[in-house]
Order: structure tokens, then sequence, then C-alpha cells
């Protein structure tokens, strides 16, 4: 493609359009980020080819530069390759299906646009989750479909747009295409409610944990060191990104049925009566009643309720044994033994790590699964390294 004038002029008018898309990034659950430079690109790439649109692309790309700082190089170069490759595989794509420029006199066919911004999406997403599954220690394919599944139709919905653009800047003029942002602006909108919502999840459930921790100097934190331990063991034991948070939302929320519970039996210095026990058992049941009408926390809210069985079949409220515990259940139960041993209470001292390493040991295969425990070992022994 000869370099002119009115190639400079279109190369200046797209920059400034990806600099401003780009800009407004919002972040994905578990790494990365979603930006509104797709339809841009796309549209650079019908015009002008995968030369140009690459260009438009790094050019976009630049905006990871914005805090001085050395990893923020590192992003904006794997960037700038992982783009410059999916505009190149989506170009080829494009063409073997029939794909053609489009010019002041033509336009595209709907097979080889839906195609080649197909191809774009894969590649892009399936090279942003194998970074992000090296860095997150997952697999790829569990960054992929919890972090990048969701956005597949979002991406085929603004793929018109792209061809709208690039229509309208070639057959009409480029001050038009400005309009063509505004519903690009809405999408983002729409990525920033649903990131909001999944931190306003987490806030609620904090929050609910705090008000019973209030009542309780002796647990305060106690829900947040759970969190950390519970989301470390499950990830050990080879769960989800998503199974794994369902697990420290459940390890937030475990004792928030304390809040049914009276101040006299919670703070009493000395042993519980038969009564008292009764009481106090009925915390796992509450919690349940109150986890499960949060529609986004009703997983979280069966391993609140089981909390409190034993490998052996001793606990409540169910009397489960072995694996009839959900394992998330399970997790909790040695994670929160572990914390409940580690910090003082009223009636004792806190123990020392050795001694409640060595009470989860010898409870092995009676009150703990033994597999649990083996895994919370491994996690807590990594982080005194």
């Amino acid at each position: 493609m000869p370099f002119n004038w009115e190639i400079a002029k279109a190369f200046i008018f797209w920059s400034i359009l990806i600099l401003a898309a780009e800009l407004l990034r919002t972040p994905l659950p578990y790494g990365g980020s979603v930006t509104l430079g797709f339809p841009i690109v796309y549209a650079t790439l019908l015009m002008y080819g995968p030369a140009f649109s690459s260009w438009i692309a790094i050019c976009g790309s630049l905006t990871d530069l914005r805090e001085n700082r050395e990893e923020k190089a590192y992003r904006s170069l794997f960037n700038s390759s992982q783009l410059t490759i999916s505009i190149s595989l989506a170009w080829l794509v494009y063409q073997q299906v029939g794909g053609i420029f489009i010019t002041t006199l033509s336009s595209g066919s709907i097979v080889p646009l839906g195609t080649s911004a197909l191809v774009y999406f894969i590649t892009n997403t399936f090279l942003v989750s194998m970074v992000l599954s090296i860095e997150k220690k997952t697999s790829f394919m569990d960054m992929w479909l919890n972090n990048f599944k969701w956005l597949t139709p979002n991406y085929l919905a603004q793929t018109p747009l792209g061809f709208l653009m690039a229509v309208i800047y070639k057959q009409i003029s480029w001050w038009p295409v400005i309009f063509i942002m505004f519903p690009l602006y809405i999408a983002h909108y729409a990525y920033k409610l649903y990131t909001n919502m999944q931190r306003e999840h987490l806030g609620v459930i904090q929050a609910l944990a705090s008000a019973v921790e209030a009542r309780d100097p002796y647990t305060e934190k106690h829900s947040k060191r759970m969190a950390e331990y519970a989301m470390a063991v499950a990830r050990e034991m080879g769960f989800s990104m998503y199974d794994s948070q369902v697990v420290r939302y459940a390890a937030i929320l475990h004792d928030i049925g304390k809040i049914g519970v009276s101040d006299y039996i919670l703070s009493k210095p000395g042993d519980l009566t038969k009564e008292e026990k009764k009481k106090m058992q009925k915390h796992s049941q509450i919690g349940a009643d109150i986890v499960t009408q949060i529609d986004s926390f009703k997983e979280a809210s069966k391993l609140v309720y089981h909390h409190h069985e034993r490998y052996n079949g001793q606990g409540y409220p169910k009397g489960l044994r072995g694996e009839d515990i959900p394992l998330g259940a399970r997790i909790i139960a040695v994670v929160d033994a572990y914390d409940a041993m580690t910090s003082r209470r009223p009636y004792r001292k806190a123990y020392s790590r050795e001694k409640a390493i060595a009470e989860l040991k010898k409870n092995m295969g009676t009150q703990f699964d033994g597999k649990v425990v083996e895994a919370f070992l491994r996690v807590i022994e990594r982080d005194a390294n």
C-alpha cells in the first residue's frame, strides 16, 4: 500500500479513535482487560489490510505505558505482538473465504466478515489466556472459559460496527464515523456494570462477615484469613478459578449465621451447656438461609451449611460422612479449625503453629479429610518459605 497524504490523514484519524477507545479499559475478573478497540482495528483491516491495521492496534497499545513502569513496557510489547498475529490471521482467513477491500465502490459480504472476526477473537483471547494462565498458575482452558467466554457474543456484536465504520468512512466521510463510537461507549458501560457487580458482590459478603466479627473481638479478620487460605487450598487441589471463588465466598461467609446466636453464647468463657451447643449449631442453617437469598451465592450456601460436618460422620447439621460432604466444605472445615486454634479465644491462649499442625494431622480421617489436610499443609509450608 503506497504511502500518500490520504493514507497519512487516515492514520491520524484512526489513531486518535483507537487511543480514545483504549483509554476506556474495563478489568476482567481474572486478569487482563477489555477495551473498545476491536471495531476500530477491524474497520481499518477491511479498508487497508493487515499492515495498516496492525500499526493502528500498536498505537492503541501505547496506552499501556501511561504508568512509567517496566512491566507496562513488557505488556505493551506483548499486546502489540499478539494483536499483529491476530490481525494477520484474521486477514488471511478473510481473503481465503472471499473477502475484499472496502472501497468507495465496494463493500463486504457476511461470511468473510463473520469468519474473520471470529478468528481474530479466538486468536486474541487464546494468546492472552495462555499468558494469564501461566501468570495465575491455572490451565489455559480454565482461564479462557472463566475470563473470555462471556465476551464472545460481545465481540461478534461489535463486528457489524467495525464494518459500518469502514463503509461510512469510505463511502460518506470521516465525521459520521464518530457517531458510531456512541454504541461502543454503551458497550463499555455494560462491561463496567458487569465488573462493578462482581466487586459489589464481594463487598456485600465482606460487609456481612464484618457485621459478625464486630460482635466478637476474638474473631477479628477471621473471615479474611479464611478466604485467603481456603482459596489457596482449593487451587492446590485443582479447583477451577470459578469453583475456587465459590469456596472463597463460602469461607468469608461461613460464620454469618452467628448473627442469629446470642452474644452470651458467643462470648461465654467456659464450656457451653447441651442446650447452648444446640443453639450454636443452628448457625450453619441460619447462615445457609441468609446466603441462599443472594442468587450469586447459592452454590456457596451449600458449603456454609455443611462446613461443620466431620469426615467420620460425627459432625452437624446432617452427619454426612467422607466423600458425601462437599469438598469445598471439607476445605473450609480444615482452614477454620487451623485459624481457630492459632487465634486467642476467651477460654484459652492461641496454639503455636506446630501444635495446630499436629492437631490437624492427629484428626486426619476422623474430623478432617486427610487429602485436604495435606493440601493445606503444602500451602502454609510455601507461605512460610
